[in-house]
C-alpha cells in the first residue's frame, strides 16, 4: 500500500512534524515520497533523530543535521 499524508507520521527529534505529502514520485517505480514541514523550532538543534511511521510500519530511524 503507498503512503499518503493521512496515514504517515514523522517525528523530528520527538517532535510531530506535518506531513505535507506522502505518495508516489514518478522516477523510481515503488519509491514513495514524503515532503515534511519542520517546525522553527528545530532551527540550530545539530544532529537529530527522525522517525518515520506509514501504514502502521516504522522505517529504520535517520540521523540528520539541522543547522
Amino acid at each position: 500500500m503507498a503512503a499518503t499524508a493521512a496515514n504517515t507520521t514523522v517525528t523530528v527529534n520527538g517532535v510531530n512534524c506535518q506531513v505535507l505529502y506522502a505518495g508516489t514520485q514518478n522516477l523510481f517505480t515503488g519509491l514513495d515520497q514524503i515532503n515534511v514541514l519542520l517546525p522553527s523550532s528545530l532551527a540550530g538543534k545539530g544532529t537529530v533523530d527522525v522517525q518515520l511511521t506509514s501504514n502502521g510500519v516504522a522505517a529504520n530511524a535517520v540521523q540528520v543535521v539541522i543547522m
